[in-house]
């Protein structure tokens, strides 16, 4: 996405002359999911039928969805996302060695048999 391209997001996309109708219609989809609006507002979800199949509506409102969920979640628990220290948190944080997660799987209580390999 181009920076000119991001402003008008931050403007008036519907009416900018940057983006095509499907991706005004994915935009003003995600939009109705962020505020909540949808229900109010079902000739969005119409304008996306008409430009996306299926699996890519899913997929649109699944990005969307995670995205608001991670933006609820690192602004509830006050996470600056931008400042490298806490940056460098979650990078170390993805580092799980496969055994010692199997391990943990085998003996939490949802598993079946209950620690039992």
């Amino acid at each position: 996405m181009s920076e000119e391209q991001i402003e008008a997001v931050e403007g008036d996309h519907r009416s900018s002359d940057l983006f095509s109708p499907a991706e005004k219609a994915a935009l003003s989809w995600a939009e109705h999911l962020t505020e909540l609006t949808f229900r109010e507002n079902p000739g969005a979800f119409d304008e996306l039928k008409r430009h996306y199949n299926e699996a890519q509506i899913v997929e649109i409102t699944m990005v969307s969805g995670f995205f608001n969920f991670w933006n609820r979640f690192v602004d509830s628990l006050q996470v600056d996302i931008e400042e490298s220290p806490v940056m460098d948190l979650f990078t170390k944080s993805t580092s799980i060695d496969p055994e010692d997660y199997k391990a943990f799987m085998r003996d939490c209580w949802w598993a079946d048999g209950g620690g039992k390999g």
